[in-house]
């Protein structure tokens, strides 16, 4: 079971379309909640998250993470710069090498494990490391570039605004990639074999996805755990109301709880076997 382990070396023309294909995806899919800006003003919710990952999952991981960097970069000009929520300095220096890190990061944890808890603790870790990542960069050096960020003075303050931020990003990002990303392989499996892309396709089984059930009851207790810290710490002067933060952990911890176990069955466990491509 598990990914392909002579998975069809994929032309240098092909890895370009890939990375193409990855980056106008995911821009695209930024599109979507380009006009839910974060409680602070700067980026969005991060539900396109689940373009990348599926993409990474299927095929060349080193292409989708490259148009991952890419797809940040456009959709953040395109779609999050007229509103006033990033610009062009901001978005590159955050944006672009995070997604390329996480997106490279998923892809090489799901196909060196080849399992179903193995894509929950790719999903849970990458994102929120990625995420996190970002959110450091923004709070650090935000506020030399970009105007709305020129309030973050102290430790306390850009700390906060890290950890808020994460929170806002993991709350549909983790979600999204648990949902979507299993529904996209049982969509796209009659692919296999015949998709010069898809290369590689994962065939986890029923067994493997019975185990999710305690791992994701460890992930949400984390979750509360984080969500527990928001609630006693007394943040006092904080730059904005901690109220929706708390929200959004609680959000992620429930998501985990309950559509974690569920995931494999999402997918379907069916095998499948991966034909000669034309």
């Amino acid at each position: 079971m598990g990914f392909d382990p002579n998975p069809r070396k994929l032309s240098v023309g092909v890895k370009v379309a890939v990375m193409a294909m990855t980056a106008v995806l995911f821009a695209l899919a930024k599109g979507l909640t380009g006009y839910v800006p974060s409680p602070w003003g700067v980026g969005e919710l991060f539900f396109a998250s689940f373009v990348p990952m599926y993409l990474v999952t299927v095929t060349d991981t080193l292409s989708v993470a490259v148009g991952a960097g890419l797809g940040s970069f456009i959709g953040d000009m395109i779609f999050l710069l007229p509103v006033g929520a990033t610009n062009p300095p901001l978005a590159l220096v955050a944006g672009v090498p995070t997604n390329f890190a996480a997106t490279f990061l998923f892809g090489w944890i799901v196909k060196k494990y080849r399992s179903w808890p193995s894509f929950v603790t790719a999903t849970v870790g990458a994102l929120t490391l990625g995420n996190l990542t970002t959110a450091t960069l923004v709070a650090t050096v935000g506020p030399q570039l970009f105007a709305p960020l020129s309030s973050l003075t102290s430790l306390q303050a850009m700390g906060y605004f890290a950890l808020g931020l994460t929170a806002f990003w993991d709350t549909t990002s983790i979600p999204a990639v648990l949902i979507l990303v299993p529904v996209l392989l049982r969509a796209t499996s009659p692919l296999v074999g015949r998709s010069v892309i898809i290369n590689q396709f994962p065939d986890w089984s029923k067994a493997e996805a019975r185990s999710l059930a305690p791992l994701s009851v460890v992930y949400a207790v984390i979750f509360l755990a984080l969500g527990a810290f928001f609630f006693l710490v007394p943040w006092g002067g904080s730059i904005t109301d901690i109220t929706s933060i708390k929200s959004a952990i609680f959000v992620v911890a429930a998501s985990l709880a309950v559509i974690g176990p569920l995931v494999g069955r999402m997918a379907g466990s069916k095998k499948v076997e991966v034909k000669a491509g034309i």
